[in-house]
């Protein structure tokens, strides 16, 4: 909205009004009281109606059976093998429908127009798994067993992919138990990554690469000095709008037709604890490490940016559009194309620990007085590694805008959820104390002067009850957050976070009260 003098009275007027090329403007001022007139709101508002479904159809075809009674037997085992195999076809499909104002990029707020797209993925699947005890009550050898999966896929958008899993299960005696497992998969695009509508959203960066005025890092080099679709005047580098205070820019974003599958190897072994000598406890302990290559993902504008005026890639060059009139990549028409793509890929592992004990009190001398129980579940994160093809970034512990560039929110490296809950010796009736831990993390540029350069550890504790007034009726109730606490806050949450926090990771909606009722009928 271009707004001038009116040359005749001198009040302020749209210069298409003056023009004829708007007649219908109206001057829209938000510095004076009773300056944002109805008028003014008819004009700028409009509703906005985008409508979109997915739907799956399935067709599936399986036989179980347990050979044990053929004579499918280990020497050293009573149970046989047991199988499963099948066939499936599946038909995925998305349609998004935009109106007038989302196709032509009018509405408030849209950095562009946002297109209704649709289309379809058509997969047929043959998979087969086997389950196989080896020795089964032998000394040093309580149980010992193998499995196995295979799965062939064929998709009509992507290829023909493999997965498959082996697996094996080791008990020496009944209290404890070890496992391990080896799997090769493959994701195939779904829907979302190949047909998401064209549309313009956010990235952050901390810089224009090329704004003199700030840290922009090649302002003067020849880089960023030219006529082409990433390149700016001199002029341009210091006029003080090439960097946005808000460290957001317009990016292209849209799905891609022509993705392939990504590929996985994971590998996993653990302990399981069941002593005999202490009823009612178990604990798990499971080490995982997975790795994701050929990942599907978009590069992030920051990437290419780096991509383009840091290693002089043209092809990551010719993805920046800046705006003609004045280079930037925020105001008006400019923006950097980012759609999805297989690049790089994603690497995690760590250790998860389950672990529970149920104990009646009567146990502890104390007859009349419930069943007391415990349990835990904690992860500590060994690594969170994201691989753009610039570098390899490793996420654990972390939180910023680089990690926020690769989709990746707060990462803790450690985190648990530790109950207690009481069986009263009131019939139907349970309580409960929850306690739940998330470590610190810190910001990912290495910055340590900044006052949200930690985000410190958070402790929630969650208080729960039940009573079964019936067989068929129930009421459950509680406070989570009893303590009120606040999340953490940090201006450098990226796209991933969410009003200066992560929701996803901590409690944003402080002391939270519930109740329900539940009957069967």
């Amino acid at each position: 909205m271009d707004v001038v003098a009116d040359p005749i009275s001198g009040a302020p007027v749209c210069s298409s009004v003056l023009d004829g090329t708007d007649p219908n403007c109206v001057p829209y001022n938000v510095f004076s009281l009773g300056g944002v007139t109805q008028q003014a709101l008819d004009y700028l508002q409009v509703p906005l109606v985008m409508t979109g479904y997915t739907e799956q159809q399935v067709v599936t075809a399986s036989v179980t059976g347990d050979l044990t009674e053929r004579g499918v037997v280990s020497p050293w085992a009573t149970r046989g093998l047991q199988v499963a195999f099948g066939a499936e076809y599946r038909r995925d499909s998305l349609d998004l429908v935009t109106d007038v104002t989302y196709s032509t990029g009018d509405g408030a707020g849209q950095g562009g127009p946002t297109i209704g797209l649709g289309g379809a993925q058509s997969t047929y699947d043959l998979f087969g798994e086997f389950q196989l005890p080896i020795v089964e009550g032998l000394p040093f050898a309580e149980s010992i067993s193998i499995d196995g999966a295979y799965r062939a896929s064929d998709y009509a958008l992507g290829g023909k992919t493999d997965t498959w899993k082996i697996g094996m299960d080791y008990a020496p005696v009944s209290d404890i138990r070890f496992r391990a497992s080896y799997q090769s998969a493959t994701r195939a695009p779904n829907v979302i990554d190949l047909f998401t509508a064209e549309g313009f959203n956010l990235f952050d960066m901390d810089a224009d690469p090329c704004d003199a005025t700030s840290a922009g890092t090649y302002a003067g080099n020849a880089v960023c000095i030219g006529t082409n679709s990433w390149q700016v005047t001199s002029a341009q580098t210091t006029s003080g709008l090439l960097t946005n205070d808000a460290g957001q820019y317009n990016r292209l974003q849209s799905g891609t037709s022509t993705l392939t599958p990504e590929d996985s190897e994971t590998t996993t072994f653990g302990v399981v604890f069941t002593p005999s000598f202490l009823p009612g406890f178990n604990l798990s302990i499971d080490y995982f490490d997975i790795e994701i290559t050929n990942l599907i993902q978009p590069l992030g504008g920051a990437n290419i940016a780096t991509y383009c005026y840091t290693l002089g890639d043209l092809d990551a060059c010719n993805l920046i559009k800046r705006n003609e009139g004045n280079g930037s990549l925020y105001l008006g028409n400019g923006y950097i194309e980012d759609r999805n793509a297989n690049i790089g890929g994603l690497a995690t592992s760590g250790i998860d620990f389950v672990g529970g004990y149920n104990l009646p009190l009567e146990s502890w001398g104390v007859a009349n007085w419930g069943t007391i129980g415990l349990s835990f579940t904690g992860t500590w994160l060994e690594k969170l590694e994201t691989d753009t093809g610039l570098d390899v970034f490793d996420c654990a512990g972390k939180f910023g805008n680089t990690c926020a560039a690769n989709d990746i929110a707060a990462a803790p490296e450690w985190r648990h959820r530790a109950s207690v809950s009481w069986g009263t010796p009131v019939d139907g009736v349970n309580l409960g104390l929850t306690w739940r831990y998330i470590s610190a993390i810190d910001l990912d540029s290495g910055v340590t002067t900044r006052l949200d350069s930690t985000l410190e550890e958070q402790h929630y504790f969650d208080l729960n009850g039940s009573w079964q007034l019936r067989d068929n009726v129930t009421v459950r109730g509680g406070v989570n957050n009893i303590l009120d606490n606040d999340p953490p806050l940090s201006y450098s949450v990226g796209t991933t976070g969410n009003n200066n926090t992560y929701p996803q990771v901590y409690d944003a909606m402080g002391r939270y009260a519930f109740i329900s009722v539940t009957a069967s009928f």
